[in-house]
């Protein structure tokens, strides 16, 4: 419900996962705590007159990891960055106005970076599919399975 709204009160959660609000706010206080759970704003790229978005592979040079991930945070059109494994070490979004803007960041600020031996760019075309929303449903799933489980074991030890 987050994914979708959030705004949601714990009024308005408690609701729909039928749970009490003192169960929603612990358990959105226990991931606030626990680093699980980031509130943030999303705006859409393209909506803001950013509407190249392209994911860059880059490989680095030996020792040159942790400047280069400190570096490419520091560009302004980098929205994403991860260190991966497999061919590549670091894998990052940019949104970029248009293709020049997109070309400027790539050739002018990223390549700049010492270390970085090469880069993979992919032009992203279309989104079809934002994990976030899945990923808040497969734990709001897991968490009425968990008050399922917490209202059973209740009963149970009042019946004992």
């Amino acid at each position: 419900m987050l994914g979708a709204d959030g705004r949601a009160s714990y009024s308005e959660i408690s609701k729909a996962m039928d749970v009490s609000i003192g169960t929603v706010r612990n358990r959105i206080n226990a991931l606030r705590e626990s680093g699980a759970l980031h509130l943030n704003v999303w705006l859409d790229p393209a909506k803001v007159g950013l509407g190249i978005t392209t994911t860059l592979l880059l490989r680095v040079a030996g020792g040159s990891l942790d400047p280069v991930v400190e570096a490419v945070t520091k560009v302004e059109a980098v929205g994403y960055v991860a260190v991966i494994a497999g061919d590549h070490d670091v894998m990052i979004d940019v949104f970029c106005r248009d293709v020049s803007h997109l070309n400027r960041v790539i050739r002018e600020e990223i390549r700049a970076i010492p270390g970085v031996d090469s880069i993979t760019s992919y032009l992203v075309t279309e989104v079809r599919y934002d994990s976030s929303n899945n990923l808040v449903n497969l734990l709001e799933t897991d968490s009425s399975e968990t008050e399922e489980q917490e209202q059973a074991s209740t009963r149970r030890q009042r019946s004992a």
